[in-house]
Parts: structure tokens; sequence; C-alpha cells
């Protein structure tokens, strides 16, 4: 059975102020790493995984985050453009291609992912739906602070001002999560607001990242700075937040 951490974490009833955090693609060391910090708050989490081939090392790594109280999601097989493989190859292509293959090859390691998260936030309402029909309880979509054209910033909105990414328990299977890494220019202060919005408002704030980062990451580095996500999870225990997976959304 699954330990369960003390503290803020289980399904509390509807209407408890909490955040779900999920972590995608296939940074399972770096993650690993991240248990004591984990265990510290009594965060429990969703990491979202895409592909078909893991090594030895990684299932194992999987298993104890599981085991941890962890959910161990899907995020594709090959990673692609769900609208692109609808209209190149359907419905039966779209998921002979991007679902069956990495999820048959989960289930089949001892895994059983009920959430998914669309690569790249790609989606339509037809993906949706063939999806829930297969299985999954809840669908992961993606919403940034700010968007650019041409290199030029359009807008940046404080998370607290995004309505969509909290969910507030009228039982929608799809939801949309903010991303939470360093391109997203997201301050210490906007996400103790918008934390502090969660419980005041009795609503679950989502928050999706990648890769964790150390200390002073080169330029390069696609991900979230570690001491942003200690910071998320101090100002989560400070307001009282119960931390949630994502199939833990769709329960009763």
């Amino acid at each position: 059975m699954a330990a369960i951490y003390a503290g803020c974490s289980g399904r509390g009833p509807a209407g408890h102020g909490g955040v779900a955090l999920s972590f995608d693609d296939r940074f399972i060391a770096e993650w690993y790493a991240l248990r004591p910090l984990f265990k510290e708050f009594g965060a429990r989490v969703t990491f979202y995984i895409n592909g078909d081939t893991l090594t030895a090392g990684e299932i194992s790594m999987l298993k104890s985050l599981q085991e941890d109280g962890h959910e161990i999601g899907f995020h594709g097989t090959i990673h692609g453009d769900a609208g692109q493989l609808l209209r190149h190859h359907g419905v039966d292509g779209y998921l002979s291609t991007e679902i069956w293959p990495g999820l048959n090859y989960l289930r089949g390691l001892g895994f059983d992912p009920v959430s998914y998260a669309h690569p790249g936030g790609t989606s339509t309402a037809t993906t949706d739906s063939a999806l829930l029909a297969n299985g999954f309880l809840t669908l992961r979509e993606v919403s940034k602070a700010e968007r650019y054209f041409r290199g030029m910033r359009l807008y940046h909105l404080p998370p607290a001002r995004m309505p969509h990414i909290y969910y507030d328990f009228d039982g929608r299977k799809s939801f949309y999560s903010l991303q939470i890494d360093r391109e997203t220019s997201l301050s210490v202060e906007e996400m103790a607001a918008a934390l502090e919005k969660a419980g005041a408002d009795g609503k679950v704030l989502m928050l999706f990242g990648h890769q964790p980062l150390p200390a002073n990451p080169s330029p390069d580095q696609y991900g979230f700075e570690i001491a942003f996500l200690r910071h998320i999870l101090e100002e989560s225990r400070k307001r009282g937040l119960k931390f949630y997976t994502m199939s833990e959304l769709a329960l009763p």
C-alpha cells in the first residue's frame, strides 16, 4: 500500500483549498532527488511520463515515487501534436500512435495511468472524448502567465487573475495547469498571491513544470528552479493547503 505522508495531504472535503502539482516528460532521476523535499512538506504530486522505453533504474525510481503516494500519469508516446495526428491519421491513428504504445508499456510495468497531460497542451474535443472513453479520468491542458510573439512579450498576467487554473470541485475532467518553468517569469510574490487565493476561495491551484534546476542554472537550461518549488511548498503549508494528485480531482 502506498505510504501517505502526514500533514497537508490526502483528499479533503469539496471546497477545501489546495494545490495540484505535476511534472512532465522524463526527468525521473531529477524528480527522484526531490523525494526529501516532498516528504518534508507532505506533498504528493503527479508525474506525467512520455515514451515507451525506460531503464531499469528509472522504473525502480518511479515505483518508489508511487509507493510514496505520488501518482504516475501518462504524457503520450511520441509527444506529438494531437491536432496534426488527428488530421493525418484520424482518431484510431491518433490512439494507436500516441496513446496505446506508451500506455500499454507502462501498464506492463505495473503502472496504471488514469491521468493524461496533453503534449504541448495540444488537444481537441475529439481527442478529449476519445481519451475519456478509453479510461482516463483527468486530462491536463497548459496555461502560461505570459505570451510572446516574434520575441516580444504580448502580456503577463498574475496567476491570481487567471481563474481557469483553479479547480472548484465542479466535476470537470479537463483542467488548465499553470507552467512554473523559468521561461514564464513568475515571481515568488505572484505565487504567494495565487496560493492565498486558492485558500480563500476554497479551490485547487494547478501548477506544472519540467526539469528541476539547481541554483544558478545556465541560461539555456529548461525547467523550474528547486528554490522556487520550495517557496511554493512553504507558502502552501503556511496557508494550510492540501496537496492533490490529478486523479484525486476526479473523485466524487
